[in-house]
């Protein structure tokens, strides 16, 4: 059981308004590690400075998007066994198809609640403490 507080979880989002509500829902399930990135490109340079035990990111960003990034980290010995959620507010299921044969760990479509949030961590990292 993974103890929350002790994990490090990156938000890649380039909505500073998503960002900020991820955050705050995270730290009600108990999470205090947390960076952003506003990027694909910032999440990669996030990534060569720290080791995240999670990374939840939007599908769609300018420049290097939630898909490439996934694929960027996927195929980076480092980074490939990463824990990876999509957010994402397309319910299109080739798209969520796509996502998969790409090595995404769980998704999660927008708007969702705390409550939805944890399920899809906890099935992606095990029962939260």
């Amino acid at each position: 059981m993974p103890e929350a507080q002790s994990m490090t979880i990156l938000i890649v989002d380039d909505q500073a308004s998503m960002r900020g509500l991820l955050k705050f829902s995270l730290k009600q399930l108990g999470f205090a590690n947390i960076s952003e990135a506003s990027s694909g490109q910032g999440a990669l340079a996030e990534m060569q400075l720290n080791k995240f035990d999670l990374i939840i990111s939007d599908w769609n960003m300018e420049n290097i998007d939630g898909l490439e990034l996934l694929k960027t980290i996927r195929s980076n010995p480092l980074t490939q066994k990463t824990p990876f959620i999509m957010s994402t507010g397309n319910k299109d299921r080739e798209r969520v198809k796509e996502a998969i044969q790409a090595g995404v760990n769980n998704y999660i479509v927008k708007p969702f609640n705390v409550e939805t949030l944890k399920k899809k961590i906890e099935a992606v990292i095990g029962v939260l403490t």
